[in-house]
């Protein structure tokens, strides 16, 4: 049987040694926030949107398997109370596991010394049990569930943690691997029986949820032997406080027989959980929105190529693109309402426009020539960003119709097309993607900036502020710019 807190150790080896390139060019180390078995968790900083992320370092010697289960359940799952999984970085020494960081800390930290009030428990618990019917119907076993692998965040909502221990299962599927922490063990795994799986997560459910009502765990001994025979031969002990409804359910998942005891779907159901409780979203979550303008936005401003965020979302690489798009996505969500960067070396990466708090968020897009580049940016070496008053532009890539090259329709984008477009975010522009012929897609290119410049320059000095599709005219077309007015707040 597998210990967390026997079989392995690792030398912990503090935040100085996240010191690799590949990590650093990203992150920026704050503190070491805690040690697991296999190896260190810390608080970075994602130097792109000044987010505090959580990292798990784990050294390359690890078994493969451990190391990979646990990347593959965390690029499975998505639920609201499952933590999130924002980029993975390989190098030659470590794996870098990138996640979402529960800033309430552990719940096990939570639960004052008597226990928790029981409708706090409740809305709580009802959470816990929500994420683990999730990972189930996803066919994923967490196998080592504890207090101290589920956090809170920000709005104190649980995250469930900790992966190390997954895997994937079918139905009906019989296990003889037995691994987590003894107290939270089921009694088929100390036993080392052949069992399935979910009832063994349905079991630390139960001592999870005596926990948080009564302040200790249900079963303590002085030895491991004695705890062992406890966990056999369950006599549930409660205090005064706890409600007869909720020790009815603790009853009936501390069953020793698996068989009889609840899933995780039959303990959401329990009439207890649900008291005074709205009816429970669904478990099957869908996955995040991929193609978020509004995000996308803010990741071109940042100086991501369309095309490579495209192939990294649509691929769901987890790679740099991904995780900056998955963590604004989740700043907006939380009601951040815009980027708080942390510390920023200016002459890397430019801040984006202040605005006043009483004003809603403005996402900008950088303009794709350098005449309006700002004079300090072009001495300095800096990409171009526009300033606030500038009217956002958003650019049609070329269409394969040969042989004059055009402008794709308005329906159609860089995220629609699996087809691939040239960069806009530097000033110049590839090779023409249709003809083949450099200089020609050059010269194209050049009357296309020369009615952008002209347009923007009427429309900043005579037009109030708005955003458009501009539909430019090829060559030969007689065919003046049209703007779709929407008015973009400031």
């Amino acid at each position: 049987m597998h210990s967390k807190s026997s079989e392995f150790s690792v030398v912990p080896q503090g935040p100085g040694s996240c010191q690799e390139k590949a990590f650093t060019d990203h992150y920026q180390v704050l503190k070491d926030i805690g040690h697991g078995a296999y190896g260190q968790v810390i608080l970075a900083r994602h130097l792109h949107t000044g987010a505090e992320v959580a990292v798990k370092v784990l050294p390359r010697s690890m078994s493969e398997n451990l190391v990979h289960s646990e990347i593959l359940a965390m690029k499975t799952l998505n639920h609201p109370n499952v933590i999130q999984l924002f980029q993975v970085i390989e190098t030659h020494k470590q794996i870098y596991i990138v996640m979402e960081y529960g800033v309430g800390g552990s719940l096990f930290d939570f639960i004052p010394p008597g226990g928790m009030r029981e409708e706090e428990a409740r809305r709580l618990f009802r959470q816990i049990a929500s994420a683990v019917c999730y990972c189930h119907k996803m066919h994923i076993l967490h196998r080592d569930l504890k207090p101290k692998n589920i956090v809170l965040d920000a709005r104190g909502n649980i995250r469930i943690v900790d992966f190390g221990f997954s895997i994937m299962f079918k139905p009906g599927q019989k296990l003889t691997e037995f691994c987590g922490t003894l107290d939270y063990l089921a009694p088929e795994c100390v036993r080392e029986e052949v069992h399935e799986g979910p009832p063994v997560d349905s079991w630390s459910l139960g001592v999870i949820l005596y926990f948080m009502l009564t302040g200790h765990r249900p079963f303590r001994a002085a030895s491991m032997k004695g705890l062992m025979w406890k966990i056999l031969h369950p006599k549930l002990k409660f205090p005064w406080r706890v409600s007869a409804k909720a020790k009815r359910l603790i009853k009936k998942i501390l069953t020793v027989d698996p068989r009889a005891r609840l899933s995780a779907e039959e303990i959401l159901a329990d009439p207890w959980l649900n008291q005074g409780e709205e009816k429970l979203p669904s478990h099957d979550v869908p996955f995040p929105n991929l193609s978020d303008p509004t995000v996308l936005t803010m990741l071109f401003d940042m100086g991501y190529d369309p095309y490579s965020t495209w192939v990294s979302l649509s691929q769901r690489k987890f790679d740099g693109a991904m995780a900056s798009y998955l963590i604004i996505q989740r700043q907006i969500s939380q009601g951040a309402g815009c980027i708080k960067p942390g510390r920023r070396d200016p002459s890397i990466f430019p801040a984006l426009p202040q605005r006043r708090a009483s004003k809603p968020a403005l996402h900008t897009f950088p303009l794709p020539c350098e005449h309006h580049q700002p004079q300090e940016a072009k001495e300095s070496g800096q990409k171009s960003f526009r300033r606030a008053s500038w009217p956002a532009i958003r650019l049609r890539f070329l269409h394969e119709k040969p042989p004059t090259p055009r402008l794709a329709s308005q329906h159609h984008s860089v995220f629609d097309s699996p087809e691939p477009c040239p960069s806009t975010t530097d000033s110049h522009v590839s090779q023409d993607a249709t003809t083949g012929h450099p200089q020609g897609h050059r010269k194209g290119w050049k009357r296309v900036r020369q009615r952008i410049a002209a347009c923007l320059r009427r429309l900043c000095c005579c037009t109030p502020l708005c955003v458009g599709e501009i539909e430019v005219a090829t060559p030969g077309e007689q065919k003046p710019a049209r703007f779709t007015n929407r008015v973009v707040p400031t």
